[in-house]
């Protein structure tokens, strides 16, 4: 999808349904108070996004809204002509405003003033001043261009990684923040929080710019986290992008809206047989969609069964490896191991298992066999069968396997085996018949995203909307 697609895309989700008014006088007039009694303003796109960058200097940044072209509905193919229209207003506004990070210590009691007529009870005006001067990235002044004088602010908590964790558990005072949860300018935050946000009328077209900053490199892998607590609030975080509720340490915080972006966040929430991507998780496991894969599963299996244990060929490449779904793991993009999985009526079976020697000391052999559970699990089995040497039999039984019932030992390719079952239940998001066409016709391992056919229809419905 060209960059330009995804970035108007991106816009005209924004977009107000008073068209009325000038564009972000509405779509953009919602509050986020210090504390977390009212909603954000953030306008953020998915994990992978396209970075759209002004002209920033490290230090001392100042960004101004100038248009660029790959905001141009012209380079835009796919969108229709209203939401064209709306991204071309967004443009319009965006270069009335000019955004800083430079905080001009006198301006603050003015603009905290002027920002608790409406939000209510904010921090004092030392701590937000000790908070720029901690990372000069956490608070942005707006102005309407020409203006000589800040007219609105938006600020942010970047939060370490112990930072994060006291937001959720309580213990960080959002009227005072405590330094040792804060990042400076130069090192990178686990989580971006919403603190405060101040910018009436079109001042809030600067809001894309700050997110540009945060959708640079050094913050890109920072969850961002907001609050909202009232309907008009939920709605907003939804459709910015933000998802309903955190869990942190095995409870559900529904006060929370995040969008996740952290490595350890989002191979948390990732079925753990797709946790690998080149960029973002580099350390992980994906389901083999293709002969370049094959060719990895192939490497990992020769090296360990032909190469260490002396397999012959026919044996090991026994015919079923184009009737089966194989998992491969990878560290740091290098091929590290690898699994087959097989169906049969009512269970699955799970086979060569393989790990290349010098991986062995990692916890690659474990982290395959429990992405290959959650994978029958997702397909709704409810039994796993496998043969398992009986040297290694101690390893599959840590997972819940046990011998076989009236299973007798037998012996292949020059070793002992025994089977083995073990008894599971389905995923609550199994796949079903119930979950209509589109799942069913996604990747192998990629159920939990939109695959290349449902992104088609989109192209489908574009055609008949020009014909009519």
């Amino acid at each position: 999808m060209p960059s330009s697609f995804v970035a108007l895309r991106k816009l005209a989700s924004l977009a107000t349904d008073r068209k009325t008014r000038m564009l972000f006088q509405s779509a953009f007039r919602h509050w986020c108070s210090i504390g977390g009694t009212l909603c954000s303003t953030i306008c953020q796109s998915q994990t992978r996004r396209t970075w759209l960058r002004s002209r920033q200097d490290r230090e001392g940044r100042t960004m101004s809204a100038t248009p660029q072209n790959s905001f141009f509905p012209a380079n835009a193919s796919g969108l229709t002509a209203e939401a064209a229209l709306e991204a071309e207003r967004m443009q319009r506004a965006a270069a009335m405003v000019t955004v800083s990070n430079r905080l001009e210590q006198a301006e603050v009691p003015r603009l905290l003033e002027a920002a608790g007529k409406v939000i209510g009870r904010l921090a004092e005006p030392e701590t937000v001043i000790r908070i720029a001067q901690k990372n000069p990235d956490a608070i942005w002044l707006f102005a309407r261009r020409g203006r000589s004088h800040a007219e609105g602010f938006m600020s942010a908590l970047l939060l370490n990684e112990a930072g994060r964790s006291a937001l959720f558990d309580g213990s960080l005072n959002l009227l005072d923040p405590q330094d040792e949860y804060l990042v400076c300018q130069h090192e990178r935050p686990a989580a971006i929080y919403v603190w405060a946000s101040f910018t009436p009328g079109i001042l809030a077209a600067g809001i894309n710019r700050v997110m540009d900053r945060f959708d640079s490199p050094h913050y890109a892998e920072a969850d961002v986290v907001s609050t909202s607590f009232t309907v008009r609030g939920h709605r907003a975080m939804v459709r910015r992008g933000f998802e309903h509720g955190v869990w942190h340490e095995g409870r559900f915080l529904e006060d929370f809206y995040m969008i996740p972006r952290r490595p350890k966040t989002l191979a948390e929430r990732l079925p753990r047989y797709a946790t690998h991507d080149p960029v973002l998780r580099p350390t992980g496991i994906r389901v083999v969609t293709g002969f370049d894969d094959m060719m990895r599963v192939a490497a990992v299996r020769s090296a360990v069964f032909i190469g260490e244990q002396a397999c012959p060929f026919d044996e090991e490449f026994d015919g079923n490896d184009l009737a089966a779904t194989h998992l491969l793991a990878l560290v740091n993009n290098e091929p590290a191991g690898c699994m087959r999985v097989r169906y049969f009526g009512d269970f699955a079976k799970m086979e060569r298992l393989a790990v290349r020697k010098e991986f062995r000391t990692s916890r690659t052999a474990f982290e395959l066999v429990r992405a290959s559970v959650a994978l029958c699990k997702e397909k709704g089995f409810r039994r796993i069968y496998g043969h398992a040497r009986e040297d290694y039999l101690p390893f599959w039984q840590h997972f819940g396997f046990k011998l076989k019932e009236n299973g007798a030992p037998f012996a292949f390719s020059d070793h002992v085996f025994v089977e083995m079952v073990d008894d599971i239940e389905p995923s609550p998001t199994a796949i079903s018949l119930m979950d209509g066409p589109y799942r069913l016709i996604r990747p192998e391992g990629a159920w939990h995203v939109q695959g290349p056919l449902e992104l088609s229809a989109a192209r489908h419905a574009h055609f008949h909307s020009q014909q009519m």
